[in-house]
């Protein structure tokens, strides 16, 4: 995964700089699923985050 993918750096602040657990990156799946959802319901741009939810789902799950 990318070094500034969101979810990873969700689950680097969730975790306090130390090694991120498993639920801390599903919380940051979560995250950037509901912000992509917010930014479809405004009409605004998501091919650079649909592609971050992809590569953080390859990783993760």
């Amino acid at each position: 995964m990318r070094g500034d993918n969101f979810v990873l750096l969700t689950a680097l602040q969730l975790s306090g700089g130390n090694t991120p657990k498993p639920w801390m990156f599903k919380t940051g799946l979560k995250i950037l699923n509901n912000h992509i959802n917010q930014r479809k319901s405004l009409g605004l741009p998501l091919f650079d985050l649909e592609q971050e939810l992809e590569e953080a789902k390859r990783e993760i799950v």
